[in-house]
C-alpha cells in the first residue's frame, strides 16, 4: 500500500485546512519570537507583525523574510 493510488481522500481530506492554518501560524509565530529575542525588530514592530500573522496575512516564513527585507529597504 505505498504507491500514490493507495491514497484515500483528496489533499485537503489528508491534511485538513485548520491543521495547515495551526501549523503555518504556530511556525510564523516561533519566528516572531526569534526575530524579537534577536533583537532584529522592536517589541511594538513585533506585536504588529503578531496581530498580521493571526490576519493571514502572510503566507509563509519566507513571505515574512521578504516582507522584513522590503520595510529596511524603505529605511525603516
Amino acid at each position: 500500500k505505498r504507491g500514490p493510488g493507495s491514497k484515500k481522500g483528496s489533499w485537503g481530506a489528508r491534511l485538513p485546512k485548520k491543521e495547515r492554518w495551526i501549523r503555518r501560524v504556530r511556525a510564523l509565530r516561533k519566528k516572531l519570537r526569534e526575530l524579537r529575542d534577536s533583537g532584529r525588530i522592536s517589541r511594538s514592530e513585533y506585536r504588529r507583525l503578531y496581530r498580521k500573522v493571526s490576519g493571514g496575512y502572510f503566507r509563509s516564513k519566507a513571505h515574512l523574510e521578504a516582507y522584513l527585507k522590503e520595510r529596511e529597504g524603505e529605511g525603516k
